[in-house]
């Protein structure tokens, strides 16, 4: 407990009645005060053992002097004598029982001891006495807390902080019950306010960040990171913490930069390597496999280890391989499911996608809501044609993901692709509809989308799907050509044309592009242009079997 809010300035004087009502109690003051000055005085040194001397001396003196027993207390707390202290102050709330500090501190005494329970009925106690008695309330919060009552901490941290709202520490510590209670946002404002007060707060710059990860405010977590490394440049803790930022904001030779400078402080922490090695995989396997070795090298017995051995074999296409780890993971503690799953995954990019159906199962048995493998079993169920048993795990998946989560599509896409290949194509929409409703900005969504409606001969629909795919991606020539063989099928020619000649400006050899030109003045009449077109076409690629066989016929028809 933070000793500088509970070191209380107390009068050296008990109330005059209680000291001269009798000329015994005039003379024991005299024989008291000095020794009592003296603990005084070699307390405010933290001399603690010799000032509890002289406190003593003054409790024997004058056995009902109220401070000199509160005194006494605190110096055998600062001595960290906590049941002595306790006595101390129980001694004294038998001589005041109604004033404050004596059933204040006696709570902080209990605390010391981890008798929890009994310091908050005692905080209470100094509480019903005086409401506004700010330490009682800070060290009931406290107490709460070592006992994980961390909404019951936040209550008394925050009738502190109407008291006396300028106190660091408070801040802080309401910060770290906010934290508990997962109140992410409001734990984050009372560290601000804590640094307010104490910009040299090492734990709060550290907690803020942690905070701030939980929310995704990845950018904001690393400047936290930043300062309290300032305060510790030698924290491997905080320079670990802002790799794993830096990972997620895909910075990542700086993550790398940071779990070096951890292995700098410590080269045998296996998890620094392991870390390293993950940061290194998106862009540069090889050495993300040399990280993992290393960490292998220092513990061999780690299954999250394994495991991501096996993803970085899986992104090298080393399968084999990668099943050997994952395989090794197993043998290490086979109640991982991440094992299971790059296993299957590693067997399906083999063919082998019965024994991969197996390990998936295997997967879903330790996690039955594991949605990474609910996927891949539906994908390899697609590929072995077991399409209704695909939709049924597709289906596990988008039940238990929100519209943002990134499977939530993938599954969405793949359930709409199985749903065209049973020939369920109006099912197969209202999935793809689904996906794009959740996600506006998806692509292959509305790509899918405008396929499967020129499948079911809906030529004005797939415009509309093309037409919001080249919003997202105006510059794709595949999807602009397919658009205008859209329009071409609604019959709008003149619209079909713009489309094919921004193409040709844009790419003046594009060979389809002429093709498609030709076919769009045909339907107009316009011949002679259709001619040209293929012309053109055939002087770009003078093979091109459909620019020949239209052409061929065009003429044939002319003649006849």
């Amino acid at each position: 407990m933070a000793e500088e809010v509970t070191s209380i300035a107390l009068t050296h004087h008990s109330p005059q009645s209680s000291i001269l009502s009798t000329p015994f109690r005039l003379l024991s003051i005299f024989w008291a005060y000095p020794a009592y000055q003296k603990g005084n005085r070699l307390y405010q040194i933290e001399r603690y053992d010799a000032a509890y001397t002289y406190y003593d001396v003054s409790t024997q003196k004058k056995p009902d002097w109220y401070n000199a027993w509160l005194r006494r207390g605190n110096s055998l707390r600062q001595l960290q004598r906590y049941k002595d202290a306790l006595s101390s102050y129980n001694h004294a709330i038998k001589i005041k029982p109604h004033d404050y500090w004596g059933w204040t501190f006696r709570g902080v005494a209990l605390a010391k001891l981890e008798r929890y329970e009994e310091a908050i009925a005692s905080f209470d106690k100094a509480i019903k006495i005086d409401p506004e008695n700010f330490e009682a309330w800070y060290e009931r919060g406290l107490a709460f807390e070592s006992i994980f009552q961390f909404k019951a901490a936040a209550a008394s941290y925050k009738r502190a902080i109407e008291i006396q709202p300028d106190l660091s520490a408070v801040w802080y510590h309401q910060g770290n019950a906010l934290m508990n209670e997962e109140r992410y946002a409001d734990a984050v404002e009372a560290y601000d306010r804590a640094l307010q007060l104490q910009p040299g707060n090492y734990e709060a710059w550290f907690n803020r960040a942690e905070m701030l990860m939980n929310q995704y405010r990845y950018g904001d977590a690393l400047n936290s990171y930043d300062q309290a490394i300032q305060l510790q440049p030698d924290s491997h803790t905080a320079w670990f913490n802002r790799g794993i930022a830096l990972q997620k904001l895909h910075r990542y030779p700086e993550a790398v930069a940071s779990y070096d400078r951890v292995i700098q402080l410590q080269p045998q922490d296996y998890e620094a390597w392991l870390y390293k090695a993950m940061a290194l995989k998106p862009k540069w396997p090889e050495a993300a496999l040399a990280a993992v070795d290393h960490a292998l090298q220092i513990n061999s017995e780690s299954a999250a280890v394994w495991i991501s051995r096996g993803q970085i074999l899986l992104d090298l296409k080393q399968y084999e391989s990668a099943i050997a780890a994952f395989d090794r993971a197993t043998q290490v503690n086979p109640n991982y499911p991440e094992a299971w799953l790059g296993r299957g995954i590693a067997l399906s990019e083999l063919g082998h996608d019965a024994e991969a159906i197996i390990a998936y199962d295997n997967a879903l048995q330790i996690q039955p809501n594991f949605l990474e493998a609910w996927n891949h079993r539906g994908r390899t169920l697609d590929r072995l044609g077991r399409y209704e048993e695909a939709l049924a795990a597709y289906d596990k998946v988008l039940l238990h993901t929100s519209g943002d989560h990134p499977l939530a599509s993938k599954a969405g896409l793949q359930r709409g692709e199985a749903l065209e290949r049973l020939e369920r194509y109006d099912e197969a929409i209202a999935a793809y509809e689904t996906v794009v409703h959740l996600q506006p900005n998806h692509f292959e969504a509305w790509l899918q989308l405008a396929s499967v409606f020129e499948k079911t001969q809906q030529p004005t629909k797939a415009v509309e799907a093309y037409e919001e795919a080249l919003g997202l991606w105006p510059d794709n020539e595949e999807v602009s050509l397919k658009y205008g063989q859209a329009l071409e099928a609604s019959r709008w020619y003149q619209d079909a044309l713009k489309v094919y000649d921004h193409l040709i400006q844009r790419r003046p050899n594009f060979c389809e592009a002429w093709v498609r030109r030709g076919l769009t003045f045909e339907q107009l009449y316009q011949y002679e242009e259709a001619l040209r077109s293929y012309g053109v076409a055939l002087e770009l690629q003078p093979n091109h079997s459909s620019a020949i066989a239209h052409r061929n016929r065009l003429v044939q028809s002319m003649g006849s």
